[in-house]
């Protein structure tokens, strides 16, 4: 017997194995096919460090977590739901690996000699940069998770009325969202 998603997702929330299985193997495709995007991308451009298995987790989760949230009654296909779960998780990944943090492993060669740079790094702003990125992942798992989508969203430079047209929220809660999180991060220094 063949089942829409939203039949599988009843199943699903009731504990049914057999339907979180017939509806991983129906996505595993898509999740395997954005995973390799996102992976051949970071590969072209010389960054190495992970490999594309790391890729593919990272969208399992992204897939356990589309199923925990998704409203069918936001009248979107689940389809939908999971592509933007994917790409804010996979943007996010993307993002901790070309952090600042990351980059002696990305691009590591050995030196034959031992380099002094007066214009070098600080270590105390790169730990600075860690702890404002702890923060803020603090914060997005305080606040809702649409709250948290339209965060993530913005700071992947995701214009207010793209995240409307994703999220399907107005721009005055988007506004209302960002101007928050701006006051929570502007007490904290």
């Amino acid at each position: 017997m063949k089942y829409n998603d939203y039949e599988l997702l009843d199943l699903i929330y009731d504990n049914d194995e057999v339907a979180y299985d017939i509806m991983l193997n129906k996505y595993k495709p898509i999740i395997y096919n954005k995973a390799l995007e996102y992976y051949t991308y970071l590969k072209n451009n010389n960054c190495t460090g992970f490999t594309q298995d790391d890729f593919f987790l990272e969208g399992i989760v992204a897939f356990n977590h589309a199923i925990k949230y998704f409203d069918p009654n936001k009248k979107s296909l689940f389809y939908s739901f999971l592509l933007i779960c994917l790409t804010s998780r996979f943007n996010l990944m993307y993002r901790d690996i070309l952090r600042l943090k990351n980059k002696p492993l990305l691009k590591y060669q050995e030196l034959d000699y031992e380099v002094r740079d007066s214009n070098s790094i600080d270590p105390y702003d790169a730990l600075d940069d860690f702890e404002i990125d702890k923060k803020l992942y603090e914060y997005l798992y305080e606040v809702s998770f649409i709250d948290a989508a339209i965060i993530e969203l913005r700071l992947n430079d995701f214009k207010y009325y793209e995240i409307g047209e994703l999220l399907d929220v107005s721009t005055s809660q988007i506004s209302r969202v960002i101007k928050n999180m701006k006051k929570k991060f502007s007490y904290s220094y």
